[in-house]
């Protein structure tokens, strides 16, 4: 029986594609085929940067969601949560953040720092884990309902709806409150992989193997490459959409979130050409979710409810500085 809790992801890589005309069309004949989500990265070149990308793809889309690939190592989390929570305001409730974790010389030098020590699990995944829980700290600073603007009194915000943020942790200390109002989705949903996130940390599991995690707790996501040839990508997906009994269950309703598939196309024009082909044929084999209506934030695709926020942000403290 085909599972319709499937959504298609499909990552963009802006590097080599990052001209406004190119990267406008492409986003917008992606949402046209259905998709349900897109992650951005710069490509190995450069270009422009994930946030980016996706905020130019938020002023032509309205529908899919758009996920920024993003590496928390050495990254500020007042700057970054900000940029964020920007990203989910101008896609009115769209925006994603996949932790993309890199611990290198030149990613450390390019932020003044210095690597964590990747030889290090714990001590990087802690790094990983302070730098998120930071970011959703500030993005509960602002109370939902504290931004006034109200011309007709001259009031603009709440101010006792506004809490100020006291992080400690190994490697960053962050004073909130944040720039901004709280972001459409409260939270802007977080894509990780286990190892370096925990079950509460995290929004979407990342996996390579989906039988090998409890496909109950949450939304689930897994990467199928695709080349030039699309016959091969529509039969992994339909193995794991379909076949897998251990991921899905035996009947589609004991499974209350869905599996995301992000098909991951390599950098040559032919696998462009085949991640459409990809698309036009789950659709029509009934193997994927219909695409998302107008006005429903990721959160909502993903089976997510909109987290209430933390309204006590007084001393908080992980760890302890050296």
């Amino acid at each position: 029986m085909p599972v319709t809790n499937v959504l298609v992801a499909v990552h963009v890589d802006t590097g080599r594609h990052d001209d406004a005309d190119s990267l406008r069309a492409r986003v917008a004949t992606l949402e046209g085929a259905g998709v349900h989500a897109l992650t951005f990265a710069p490509g190995p070149d450069g270009g422009l940067t994930a946030v980016e990308a996706a905020a130019f793809a938020a002023a032509w889309t309205e529908r899919v969601g758009l996920v920024a690939v993003v590496n928390p190592v050495h990254a500020e989390p007042f700057h970054l949560s900000n940029q964020l929570s920007s990203l989910d305001r101008v896609s009115r409730g769209r925006a994603g953040w996949w932790l993309d974790v890199v611990d290198d010389v030149a990613h450390a030098r390019a932020h003044g720092t210095e690597p964590v020590g990747s030889e290090d699990a714990t001590a990087l995944a802690q790094d990983v884990a302070e730098v998120v829980e930071a970011a959703r700290l500030l993005w509960d600073s602002w109370e939902d309902g504290a931004l006034v603007a109200d011309r007709a009194t001259g009031r603009f915000l709440d101010a006792e709806r506004v809490r100020h943020v006291d992080f400690v942790g190994q490697r960053v200390s962050v004073k909130g409150p944040a720039l901004l109002p709280r972001p459409p989705q409260g939270q802007v949903p977080v894509l990780a992989e286990a190892r370096w996130l925990p079950a509460g940390a995290r929004d979407v599991t990342v996996v390579g193997e989906p039988a090998a995690v409890d496909v109950a707790a949450g939304p689930v996501l897994v990467d199928v490459a695709v080349t030039g040839e699309p016959g091969r990508a529509v039969e992994v997906v339909g193995r794991v959409a379909g076949a897998d009994a251990s991921l899905v269950g035996p009947d589609e309703r004991t499974r209350p979130y869905p599996l995301v598939v992000r098909l991951v196309p390599d950098r040559s024009d032919e696998a462009w050409a085949a991640v459409g082909q990809v698309l036009a044929t789950l659709r029509a084999r009934g193997l994927t979710a219909p695409p998302p209506d107008p006005g429903r934030t990721l959160r909502d695709q993903l089976g997510l409810e909109r987290p209430a926020g933390r309204t006590d942000h007084a001393a908080t403290t992980i760890g302890a500085r050296p």
